[in-house]
């Protein structure tokens, strides 16, 4: 695959530019943790990561991955507020109650959207809980900071949450917001990137 469609590390590469170490950064949907793994990378050891799942095998996968790179991870189960301390929280929930769990300002927040890879590909992502948590995340994230968002549209329900998707960033105002958006021109199939970063 070419450099060029891996639309995922451009994701965590723009990300990355924002983050400093001691920063708050969330990963709205854990997967395998790689995202999760790339936010804790640069937060470092004096930051925090919250990262969301409804599967628990995905935050099975990440707990996994995180420990394997030397990280301390707690799991979170209840919807009481996450406070500054454990290093990766690992939630088991939607993302879209993200504001209930979270009062802080985040840095980045990242959503790669679809199913797990290599899960049940009818276990997904949907347009309601997607938009909640996005608009949530808008309200959050601190002035310098940055919301990406991986779509794929190939899957079944993937073009409709992909225009929900794009219709909200496109709607947001540009004496806010500065907006990104990165894909593969000649193959609409192809998964896509959305970046939001706040000016003020």
């Amino acid at each position: 695959m070419s450099s060029l469609t891996r639309i995922v590390t451009w994701s965590q590469n723009l990300v990355r530019e924002v983050l400093n170490p001691g920063d708050l950064a969330v990963d709205l949907t854990a997967g395998k943790g790689r995202d999760t793994l790339a936010l804790a990378d640069a937060v470092g050891h004096t930051g925090q990561v919250v990262s969301f799942d409804t599967q628990a095998a995905a935050l099975q996968q990440t707990c996994e991955l995180l420990q394997n790179y030397d990280y301390v991870v707690s799991n979170w189960t209840d919807d009481r507020e996450i406070r500054p301390g454990s290093q990766i929280v690992l939630v088991h929930a939607c993302h879209s109650s993200l504001e209930k769990m979270l009062r802080r300002r985040p840095k980045a927040i990242m959503a790669n959207l679809g199913y797990l890879p290599g899960g049940d590909p009818t276990l997904i992502t949907g347009p309601e809980s997607t938009l909640s948590a996005l608009n949530q995340s808008l309200a959050l994230l601190s002035v310098g900071g940055r919301l990406a968002v991986t779509v794929y549209p190939a899957h079944a329900g993937g073009i409709e949450e992909a225009q929900m998707v794009d219709d909200l960033f496109v709607s947001l105002p540009r004496e806010m917001w500065l907006v990104l958006l990165l894909r593969v021109a000649n193959r609409s199939e192809a998964p896509y990137l959305l970046v939001a970063e706040r000016l003020r």
